[in-house]
C-alpha cells in the first residue's frame, strides 16, 4: 500500500514538471532552457537525451560530455542558469531532452529540427512539363498544386519525388502536365514545412504573342495583386541561353536595363504594371520571355513565347513557294470539271428517260391508239359515196 501511493504522489509530482518546444535550425546552435534556484554548496547538472545521459557536470566530480553539447556558460551555474547549448544542429538533435539538478528533475525540452524553406522555383522543364522545385528542406515538406480557374486535383495529376542528401537534407522536385497546353490557367505550387511553420508559392502563368520585325512590342506583365513588395528580374532565353534583360525593386523604384532596345515604365511599374516595351525587335529577338517576381514568400513567373514574324513574310511566300500556288490552282480547275461531267451526266439520263415514258403512256391507253386509224379511214370514203 505504502508503495503504491508513493507511486501515485511520484507521478504526481512528475507531472507538474514544466515541458517546453524548441525549434532548432539545421547547422545552427540551440539553446535548450532550464533554471533552478542556485544554493552555496555543489551542484550537480544532468542532462539526458532519450533517458541516455550526455551531460554531468559537478564541481567535485569530474565533468562528462557527450557529442556536441555544453553548458551555454560555466559561470552562469551559479546564477541557476543550467541551459544546454547544441552546437551545429543536425537530424541526430532532435528528440525529448531532461534537466536534473541535484537529482531533481527540473525541465523537459522536446527539440525539433527544421531546415527551413528559403527559396522556390517554378519553371518549364525541358520534356514541357511544369516543375517547382527547393532543395535543403528539412524534415520532408508537404507539397500541394491548385489552379485558377480551378482544376481538380485528379485533373492536375502532379508527381512528387523527395530525394534526401548526405546531410539529410531534401531535395523536392513537383511536375505537372499542362492541361492540353492550355494557356488559360495560372498553376500555383505551395510548399509547406513538416511542422506548418511556413509556407512559400510558386506560381505559372504562361502566354503567346506574336510581333513584327521593326515593330514596337509591349510584353504584358502584372504584379499579383497579394503582392506589394516585391523585386523582379526580365531574362530572355533562347537556344538555351539566358540573359538578363532588365531589374526592379518596387521598395526602391529603381529599374536597371541591360538591353538598350528594352524599358519599363516606371509610372506604370508603381501601379503593379511592369510590362516590358521591346523597341525595333528583330527576328533575333523570338523566345521566351520570362518576367519572375521575388517577394518575402512569394515567387510569381509569367512566360511569354515571342514570335517576330518578318513584315515581308507574305510577299516571300509567293516568292519562294508557287509550287502551293500551282497546287492550290489544280484543286480548283479539278473540282470545277467534275462539277461539269456529273451535271452532264444528270442531263443525260434524263433525255434516256422520256421516250421510255412516252412508250410507257402509249401501252396504258391501246383503245385510243386502235380508233385514231378507222376514224382516218372513214373520212377518206365519204367523198365517193356523195358522188353516186
Amino acid at each position: 500500500m505504502a508503495l503504491i501511493l508513493f507511486l501515485w504522489i511520484f507521478s504526481l509530482v512528475a507531472c507538474k514538471v514544466p515541458e517546453v518546444r524548441v525549434t532548432c535550425i539545421f547547422s545552427e546552435d540551440c539553446i535548450l532552457p532550464c533554471s533552478f534556484t542556485p544554493t552555496n554548496g555543489d551542484v550537480k547538472i544532468q542532462w539526458y537525451q532519450q533517458e541516455a545521459l550526455i551531460l554531468s557536470l559537478q564541481q567535485a566530480e569530474q565533468s562528462l560530455s557527450l557529442g556536441n553539447v555544453k553548458l551555454i556558460s560555466d559561470s552562469s551555474v551559479s546564477d541557476g542558469n543550467a541551459s544546454l547549448l547544441v552546437k551545429q544542429v543536425d537530424a541526430r538533435s532532435r528528440g525529448r531532452y531532461k534537466c536534473v539538478v541535484n537529482n531533481v528533475t527540473l525541465t523537459f525540452a522536446v527539440a525539433t529540427v527544421e531546415a527551413p524553406i528559403r527559396s522556390i522555383s517554378i519553371d518549364i522543364n525541358p520534356s514541357g512539363l511544369i516543375q517547382c522545385s527547393t532543395k535543403d528542406v528539412y524534415p520532408a515538406p508537404v507539397v500541394q498544386w491548385s489552379s485558377e480557374p480551378w482544376l481538380s486535383p485528379a485533373a492536375l495529376q502532379p508527381t512528387t519525388r523527395m530525394a534526401p542528401g548526405g546531410k539529410g537534407l531534401f531535395t523536392v522536385d513537383s511536375i505537372l502536365k499542362q492541361q492540353n497546353y492550355s494557356l488559360d490557367h495560372i498553376y500555383m505550387c505551395n510548399i509547406t514545412s513538416k511542422y506548418g511553420t511556413q509556407t512559400l508559392t510558386a506560381s505559372l502563368q504562361l502566354q503567346v504573342i506574336t510581333g513584327f520585325e521593326g515593330k514596337d512590342l509591349v510584353i504584358p506583365s502584372k504584379a499579383p495583386k497579394n503582392l506589394q513588395s516585391f523585386s523582379l528580374v526580365w531574362t530572355f532565353t533562347a537556344a538555351n541561353k539566358t540573359t538578363d534583360i532588365l531589374t526592379y525593386d518596387s521598395r526602391t523604384r529603381k529599374s536597371r536595363s541591360y538591353w538598350n532596345h528594352a524599358e519599363l515604365k516606371e509610372d506604370n511599374a508603381l501601379k503593379g504594371n511592369v510590362s516590358l516595351s521591346l523597341k525595333n525587335p528583330g527576328l533575333e529577338h523570338s523566345g521566351i520571355y520570362t518576367c519572375a517576381f521575388l517577394g518575402a514568400e512569394t515567387r510569381h513567373v509569367i512566360q511569354t513565347r515571342v514570335v517576330i514574324s518578318s513584315s515581308r513574310q507574305g510577299e516571300d511566300f509567293l516568292k519562294f513557294n508557287p509550287w502551293m500556288l500551282g497546287i492550290v490552282a489544280g484543286l480548283i480547275v479539278l473540282l470545277a470539271l467534275t462539277l461539269i461531267i456529273k451535271r452532264y451526266r444528270v442531263k443525260s439520263k434524263r433525255n434516256q428517260d422520256s421516250p421510255r415514258e412516252d412508250v410507257e403512256i402509249q401501252s396504258i391507253n391501246p383503245e385510243k391508239t386502235s380508233e385514231e386509224p378507222q376514224a382516218g379511214n372513214k373520212h377518206m370514203t365519204q367523198p365517193s359515196g356523195s358522188h353516186s
